[in-house]
């Protein structure tokens, strides 16, 4: 069944990608974004411009939704710190009231790898590698810190709504492809994010597998490739810069840093694919089972 989805922040890098790929996949698309920023409708998207800190406005945009892809906000602390907070967590929680007012039954949100801490830390803290999504949260910066409410909020929704699926994605580094994300000879400089990237496609799909995931409650994935972005072996570069932190599985090769099976289980995601072609559950939501 093909739905009519809504997309926030759909004319940024990811969310054009987005809104692509679900009419690819044979969906309506209601297309939300800054009033500026919106674009021309165009077949099967609508186009509605919305300031997504403003709940009436809010409500509009998702009005005649069946789902939503809410990847609207600031994407990095260089903004002053009150309005990072106001946009990211402020603009989350609107758009979480309106789904539950619309009743929309699938909710994918835009977090962030940074929801833990990371690149914007003074020195960042990882306990152990692989990092799962159960790894403890060390933010310190506005940014990272409005990802890991939005996490939050998830969760809070989810218990309201049971019956209805929560997403929410820890997107990483985005790229065009694996040649575009390669930074050999910037081991250092890149320790923070520990060397992590996506590509748009592969980010994209996630996002479509999400908002369709047909097992409800609310989870945390990581969207992030299984490699890193430098030749250097994994294990040298977490002995190299994080010579304290256990590793709880191996990571042969250049092995990416974040761990990807909860994706891979629950949605069907393949971190090793950077351009996939649309498959059964981006077009429909599948029945949990299969």
């Amino acid at each position: 069944m093909q739905l009519r989805i809504a997309v926030t922040g759909a004319a940024g890098r990811l969310g054009r990608h987005v809104v692509a790929r679900a009419v690819r996949a044979g969906h309506e698309v209601i297309a939300t974004d800054l009033p500026g920023a919106t674009g021309k409708p165009d077949g099967r998207v609508e186009w509605r411009g919305a300031d997504l800190t403003d709940l009436e406005q809010t409500r509009a945009a998702l009005a005649g939704a069946q789902a939503v892809i809410h990847l609207g906000g600031l994407v990095h602390p260089r903004y002053p710190e009150p309005e990072v907070h106001r946009v990211n967590v402020n603009g989350t929680y609107h758009v979480l009231v309106a789904a539950e007012e619309h009743g929309l039954d699938g909710v994918c949100l835009a977090s962030s790898i940074n929801a833990i801490g990371g690149v914007y830390s003074a020195a960042p803290r990882y306990d152990y590698f692989p990092v799962d999504e159960d790894h403890p949260t060390y933010a310190e910066d506005p940014y990272s810190l409005s990802k890991w409410i939005v996490e939050q909020q998830s969760a809070s929704f989810a218990r309201r709504r049971p019956d209805v699926a929560f997403s929410a994605l820890r997107l990483h580094g985005l790229r065009d492809d694996a040649a575009s994300a390669l930074r050999d000879g910037q081991d250092e400089r890149n320790r923070k994010d520990l060397w992590g990237w996506v590509s748009f496609d592969a980010a994209a799909a996630a996002c479509l597998l999400a908002a369709l995931r047909p097992t409800p409650g609310h989870a945390v994935y990581h969207v992030v490739a299984d490699r890193t972005t430098t030749s250097t072996p994994s294990t040298e570069l977490a002995a190299r810069w994080y010579p304290g932190v256990p590793l709880r599985a191996p990571m042969a090769g250049t092995a990416g840093f974040y761990a990807t099976t909860r994706a891979t289980a629950d949605l069907g995601w393949d971190p090793a694919d950077d351009h996939p072609e649309i498959g059964p559950g981006e077009r429909s939501r599948l029945p949990a089972s299969a």
